[in-house]
């Protein structure tokens, strides 16, 4: 069986922006799958790929949700070839600085004259001219996902948890 790429995301705006990347190949073509590893237990996803496949999870630090939960899937998934790529709080976040504003705030205004994540979200999901919008707001690619998350890190050595956090994934 050839080996599989997956993309495991938390919102549909992480689903936006994953797809629009496919699509440029700034990332690997792959399939993907809505999981929260804060909230769900990933057993069930496990009959989905096989130990070779490469799997890929974004991860909001905001809400970080039951550290239990985490820590059993991340467990669980110490046998596959899981990376995890840590989002500086969460995908706005990450919007922000790649496209070289001062904060969500500006984001929000400057993309689509809106004050609220709601209807940011809500309008960035329903974007019609995608590539165009990020254009526009000067998105770099380069800086998406790179900056960590500290705290998120001090949580992973807190726990004593050892994962390859890819907090700059590239093809």
């Amino acid at each position: 069986m050839a080996k599989q790429v997956y993309y495991f995301y938390e919102g549909e705006t992480e689903k936006k922006l994953l797809s629009y990347l496919k699509k440029c190949e700034l990332i690997k073509a792959g399939k993907l799958k809505k999981h929260n590893l804060w909230q769900n237990g990933f057993e069930t996803k496990l009959r989905l790929i096989n130990k070779k496949d490469t799997v890929f999870f974004i991860i909001d630090t905001d809400k970080t949700g039951n550290k239990d939960i985490f820590i059993k899937n991340i467990e669980t998934l110490k046998s596959h070839n899981a990376y995890f790529t840590i989002q500086h709080k969460n995908l706005e976040d990450e919007l922000y600085f790649s496209c070289n504003k001062k904060n969500k705030l500006s984001l929000f205004q400057d993309f689509y004259n809106v004050s609220s994540t709601n209807e940011f979200k809500n309008r960035f999901i329903a974007e019609s001219n995608f590539e165009q919008k990020l254009n526009n707001n000067d998105f770099d690619f380069e800086k998406l996902w790179s900056r960590g998350a500290a705290e998120f890190k001090q949580f992973l050595n807190d726990n004593h948890i050892k994962i390859d956090t890819a907090c700059r994934y590239k093809p």
